[in-house]
Formats: C-alpha cells, structure tokens, sequence
C-alpha cells in the first residue's frame, strides 16, 4: 500500500513545489516557465486517465505517461545547449535501458521473492533515472535519459517477444499513467541531479551543470 502511494506522493509534491516556486531553477536550466510546468502535469494527470491508445500487434501507449513525456523530451532535446547534452542524453537512455533490462533478467518477477525483495515496479524507473543522471550530467539529459530509457526498454521488450514469436498480451508504453514506470524514472532523475548539483555548487563554490 505505501508503495502503491509513492507516485502520487511524488506529484503532489512536485506540484506544490513548482506552485511555491520551489523549483525556479530547476524550470529555468529545463527550458520551462512555471505555467508550462504545471500544464506539462495537469496534462499528464489527465492523460494517464484517458484510454490507452492501441498502436496494434500488441503495443499500446498512454497519454499520460509516454506521449506527454516523450513530447517534453523531444523539446528537452530540441532545447539542448550544446550538441554533447544530446548526445548523453540519448546516450543516456540507451545504457539505462540495456541496465534495467539486464536488472529484470536477474530479479524475480514479484516482489517478495528472492534476494532483492523490491517491488519491480519501482526498482527499474530507479535505477533508469539513477543511470540516466550518472550518464547525463545535467537536468535536461538526466529527464530524456529517465524517460527514453523505459519507453526503450518497453518497446525492446515488445519487438523482441513479437520477433521471437512468443505469446504476449498488450505492451503499454507509459502504463500506469503520470503515476508509472516511465514518469517516475524522469522525475527521480531530474531531483537527483538537483540534489547533487547542488551539494556539488556548494563544495565548488560554483554553478554545476545545468
């Protein structure tokens, strides 16, 4: 039940902070104002509710959780400073797919069993959003490389079941909605860099990434 809570903890916060203007900076380094943030989760929120839409042969996807992110991510990238902060944050999502893959072919497929007793659910967003600020460095590549990374690792997962002909049923990119694998993997990102960006500025006495 408590982790079933985190996500919608995880929103609420972050919409109260960028309300507050608790989240200035971290806006202003992603290329966004405070109106366009609380669109860009107003926009999630509602979209994880509305029907998923099938793509067909198995795949699907959710307003809410992929095709809103995989927008403001392609803006990120649009956005970008600098063609290396493409490059990590593509980059960025490819090694945090190929991770979180290799993560699911060694833990059980429910929680409570086995070494790791984690919930599945939300050990990969983490450790997505943990490798994607670890490859990307700052705010902008750490985002793209959370979300990409998972909507890669759903897609990889659907051709490779399709091409290998087993039985499956539908793969949905961003399931869950603004409270699934795909947002939660972009938003631990983003505070992760905050939070060592700015123990970072701290010790240096001088601005870290963006």
């Amino acid at each position: 039940m408590f982790l079933q809570s985190i996500p919608v903890l995880i929103l609420m916060t972050l919409l109260a902070m960028v309300f507050l203007g608790l989240l200035h900076r971290v806006l202003d380094r992603m290329r966004l104002t405070k109106g366009q943030a609380l669109a860009v989760l107003g926009l999630m929120l509602v979209g994880g509710f509305a029907p998923d839409i099938v793509l067909g042969r198995g795949l699907a996807f959710n307003v809410g959780g992929a095709l809103i992110p995989l927008g403001v991510s392609v803006y990120l990238l649009a956005t970008a400073d600098s063609r290396l902060e493409k490059i990590r944050g593509m980059l960025a999502a490819v090694i945090a797919a190929l991770a979180v893959w290799s993560l699911e072919l060694l833990l059980p497929g429910q929680p409570g069993v086995g070494w790791l007793d984690i919930d599945p659910l939300y050990l990969p967003p983490l450790v997505a959003g943990l490798v994607a600020y670890l490859l990307g460095r700052s705010r902008r590549a750490a985002f793209i490389g959370g979300v990409l990374g998972i909507i890669l690792l759903d897609t990889g997962l659907w051709a490779w079941n399709l091409i290998a002909g087993r039985p499956m049923g539908t793969v949905v990119l961003g399931g869950g909605g603004v409270f699934g694998a795909v947002v939660v993997a972009g938003v631990f990102a983003v505070l992760l860099a905050e939070l060592i960006g700015e123990i970072r500025e701290r010790l240096k006495g001088g601005p870290a990434n963006a």
